[in-house]
């Protein structure tokens, strides 16, 4: 895509977006659905990462997928740790082992332990209680909502395309 036609693509795509965001909201608004923040915290790593399309998707989808399965094993460490170890070991050990799994391993498989990773393990700690007592609902929210979002993002990249073209072809016939 030259400079004009990239320009008018993101003009679109960004229009596009504010009403998929806006849907989304008022639908999860609409069922009184308050673990939202799993399906938009993976929208907003798609769009940071660097890479191809197509990667940065499979890496936020597994990426989260991971960060969601290291925290619950984390959290049945540190339950099973702690009575033994002390609370401060107890955390720790557990913490220490996922982080260097997602950090030091990361080189090794970049897809599956990333930033994204990193991002659900720390959010869903942020209230370890309600993660722990919904663990079903969270999973599949991540799993079925953010592969719907995001996936629905990718795709109305392939339009905004086509209209950023069609209409730079306009504008070349209305100069000529």
């Amino acid at each position: 895509m030259n400079e004009t036609v990239t320009k008018r693509f993101l003009l679109y795509f960004r229009l596009m977006m504010v009403a998929w965001i806006l849907i989304a909201n008022a639908f999860f608004h609409a069922i009184e659905f308050e673990y939202s923040w799993l399906v938009f915290l993976s929208n907003i790593m798609l769009f940071t990462m660097e890479g191809d399309i197509k990667d940065r998707f499979i890496s936020v989808e597994l990426g989260g997928l991971v960060g969601m399965v290291l925290t619950v094993l984390a959290m049945l460490a540190i339950g099973a740790l702690t009575p033994v170890l002390g609370g401060m070991l107890g955390l720790l050990l557990p913490l220490g082992v996922v982080l260097f799994i997602l950090i030091i391993l990361h080189p090794y498989a970049p897809k599956v332990l990333n930033n994204v990773g990193f991002a659900y393990l720390t959010v869903a700690c942020i209230d370890s209680a309600a993660f722990a007592a919904n663990l079903p609902l969270f999973f599949g929210v991540y799993i079925v909502g953010s592969l719907v979002f995001n996936g629905g993002c990718v795709l109305l990249m392939k339009p905004a395309r086509y209209l950023a073209a069609r209409s730079i072809k306009n504008d070349v016939k209305a100069d000529a």
